[in-house]
């Protein structure tokens, strides 16, 4: 009798041993990258996508055809096609992609039926699954003219002139017209703070001294001073570099983001993930 009694606290204690674990793992937050600001956030079985895509053919850049299955809830940043092209791709019954009137229309034009989009703005406060999701009025960070040809008659467009074409009308097709959101996800107590560009609306007020927040870290020749005032601004726990990336030659590029990583010393914890690298906070 008495070994049975001891047997069975032993087994008590190691069930909420267990238990008390799996309590903890629930509250881990699982931040996937898979390249440009594609990103998945996981935790507790639930899951939301930001920006999805599949590179171009020619891309180093490769992204499993299943790496999105069993995430029901998109968001979208912005219009523009490395932000929305494989949305078609990826959408199937039952989920739902939350955006703005322009990548609206755009995926409307490629296929997506109207069901599974939500229109949204700035300002829009909901529940993707688990996840509490609040819209903030975003910015994208100024490609002028001068910077667009130099991308157009550069030498990599030149040395890439195969299917160039098809390519750069891609592009033209999807348009961001100054609709960029910024989002805060939050569950289990973390706050994540996501915005699809290196820019944020001056006359718009952020959450500060958020737990994460991604830095799409490409689009300028002074990237590092315009992220160092982001950051001052925000003043994130941790940053996530995104964006840096060369997914979609001949149009970007791999950026050194060391400069920046040595700015963030002694401000914020600092993570690069290799594709399809998972960070866990």
């Amino acid at each position: 009798m008495f070994v049975f009694w001891g047997s069975r606290k032993k087994k008590q204690k190691e069930m909420i041993a267990m238990q008390k674990q799996n309590i903890q793992t629930d509250k881990k937050i699982q931040v996937t990258w898979y390249g440009t600001a594609s990103l998945r956030i996981t935790a507790g079985g639930a899951g939301i996508l930001i920006d999805p895509f599949y590179p171009f053919p020619d891309s180093r850049v490769s992204v499993a055809r299943d790496a999105y299955a069993g995430c029901s809830r998109i968001l979208i940043t912005h219009g523009h096609y490395d932000h929305i092209g494989s949305i078609p791709e990826i959408v199937c019954d039952g989920t739902v992609v939350y955006c703005t009137k322009a990548p609206y229309r755009s995926l409307c034009r490629m296929g997506v039926r109207k069901e599974n989009l939500r229109l949204i703005e700035a300002g829009a406060v909901f529940s993707a699954g688990a996840f509490r999701i609040t819209a903030y009025r975003g910015a994208h960070i100024r490609l002028g003219i001068r910077e667009g040809m130099k991308v157009l008659l550069g030498k990599r467009v030149r040395q890439n002139r195969k299917g160039v074409v098809r390519k750069i009308l891609r592009f033209m097709s999807c348009r961001e017209k100054k609709e960029s959101l910024c989002y805060l996800a939050e569950i289990c107590g973390k706050r994540i703070l996501i915005p699809g560009s290196l820019a944020l609306a001056e006359d718009t007020v952020y959450p500060t001294d958020v737990d994460l927040m991604c830095i799409p870290y490409q689009g300028s020749d002074r990237l590092c001073g315009i992220a160092a005032d982001i950051c001052r601004r925000i003043r994130p726990r941790a940053v996530l570099l995104t964006h840096f990336d060369d997914t979609f030659p001949p149009f970007s590029t791999e950026v050194d983001t060391s400069d920046f990583a040595e700015y963030l010393k002694g401000r914020a914890a600092v993570c690069q993930l290799p594709h399809g690298g998972t960070l866990e906070i």
